[in-house]
């Protein structure tokens, strides 16, 4: 079975340690006993995020449908991992099928090398069938591997990440066109069984990336989609290495909707130094629950900051707009996501700050509208000692059905006319490791709705 992979290391002794490491989903195998039952800290700062399929819609996150969602936030322990696996997942299309999918992370210290790895198997992908009584090409992908893996040796910092397939098979209409197309690319290396049947097993999987990665646009199937690849990338310098792959993103668009998933994803990351602990910080813009939950909704495109920090350095990132289902049930547009970490050796010091500023958030169905949100948490942490935390939030104007609402004051609530819902300002939760900021929850009654907005989390940890 062959592999597409990607990586740099400093020796030919780390390219052998990633490599035998990246080749296995558990811990290496020589790894010391107490580093699995008794973790042992370390300088470093390590994180992995790895899952089965993700559907993002409009910026937005679908969270019910993150499948096998293994996540292993920052620790500077070795010897931790996460788990998840899911028996199916299937979203609100019923061309879309996966099944069997699990998701493993861990770190790591083999010899003089420190890492973190993350690794993702789809037993079985099936895009495509019928709806709506109309038949449509489909797409099956079996055996889909992914991996990543961020190294430090006593050389420096390295990464490699791979995808590997087990088989492929694409079913076309009849009466495709082919000739000169980049699905005529993509079918090429494939045995072609019937005027529109292509299979491939094992050493495909090589080729077919090769075109997905040369491709300049994503590979339109017509009357499916289309296929693109999702990335295989990573960076390494004197501070840090990350390593990311993302097998597959297939826009499905059969059946009058239009969805993007994300399939076979994992990404892996490790920084220096971590004298004082690690942040878990970051923020994001909304997140929406409905019909007691069944439904739920967030991330827009979430922004945290490094497990070490950002050397002092404040960043800014900037997401224009993004909405829930197609902005019907819930809009927010000019969302600036702000953070700060910095990590003082000599006085095992950690501070830094988290920001999420929305200019407008809108809620079309009742009428509701909000401007200007802010949500701030800044941390300041000693090792050992609890991390002090202060929180703070603005609002602009609130207004409904045109009509201007009171803005609650910080810890307070406000009712909608006509026992619409309420509007809770800035809740708070601490802890010993800092706090998490909510700006403002919404409350809809008949509609049964929960939407958070400017969610501001400012943590640090010992381990």
């Amino acid at each position: 079975m062959r592999k597409l992979t990607s990586g740099t290391a400093l020796t030919l002794a780390a390219t052998l340690a990633a490599t035998s490491l990246l080749a296995s989903g558990l811990a290496p195998a020589n790894a010391a006993p107490d580093e699995r039952t008794a973790p042992t800290l370390t300088d470093f700062g390590f994180r992995a995020d790895v899952y089965g399929v993700k559907l993002v819609t409009d910026n937005v996150e679908a969270f019910n449908l993150k499948d096998a969602h293994a996540q292993l936030r920052c620790t500077r322990a070795i010897g931790q991992s996460a788990e998840q696996t899911s028996v199916l997942s299937v979203p609100d299309n019923p061309l879309i099928n996966i099944a069997a999918s699990r998701s493993r992370t861990d770190t790591y210290k083999e010899g003089g090398t420190h890492g973190v790895r993350g690794i993702n198997t789809v037993g079985d992908i099936r895009i495509g069938g019928v709806v709506g009584g109309i038949k449509t090409p489909s797409l099956v992908i079996e055996g889909l591997t992914t991996s990543a893996n961020a190294f430090h040796t006593p050389q420096g910092f390295g990464h490699a990440e791979a995808f590997d397939f087990a088989s492929i098979r694409l079913e076309l209409l009849e009466g495709t066109p082919l000739q000169g197309t980049p699905l005529e690319a993509l079918l090429a290396p494939l045995e072609q069984v019937t005027d529109t049947v292509f299979q491939g097993t094992n050493d495909v999987a090589n080729e077919i990336f090769k075109v997905l990665q040369s491709a300049t646009a994503p590979i339109q199937i017509p009357g499916l989609g289309s296929i693109a690849l999702g990335k295989v990338r990573g960076s390494a310098n004197s501070k840090k290495a990350t390593s990311e792959a993302m097998a597959l993103e297939i826009v499905v668009d059969a059946g009058g909707s239009r969805q993007l998933l994300e399939i076979g994803s994992a990404n892996a990351r490790i920084g220096a130094p971590t004298p004082a602990g690690v942040f878990r910080a970051g923020g994001t813009a909304l997140d929406l629950q409905a019909l007691q939950s069944a439904l739920h909704f967030g991330n827009v495109q979430h922004k945290s900051i490094p497990c070490e920090g950002t050397l002092g350095q404040t960043k800014t990132f900037q997401v224009p707009s993004a909405g829930v289902l197609g902005g019907l049930v819930a809009r927010v547009t000019g969302v600036t996501y702000s953070h700060r970490g910095s990590q003082h050796a000599k006085k095992d010091l950690a501070k830094g700050f988290s920001s999420v500023r929305i200019a407008n958030t809108s809620v079309p169905g009742v009428g509701l509208e909000i401007h200007d949100l802010f949500s701030q948490v800044k941390m300041r942490g000693k090792e050992n000692k609890p991390v002090k935390s202060t929180v703070t939030s603005s609002i602009g104007s609130i207004t409904y059905q045109g009509q201007p609402v009171a803005v609650p004051e910080p810890g307070q609530t406000v009712e909608l006319p006509g026992n619409a819902g309420l509007l809770q300002r800035q809740l708070v939760k601490d802890s010993r490791y800092g706090a998490k900021s909510i700006g403002l929850r919404v409350q809809l009654f008949a509609n049964a709705v929960v939407l958070d907005l400017g969610l501001a989390d400012g943590h640090i940890y010992p381990r």
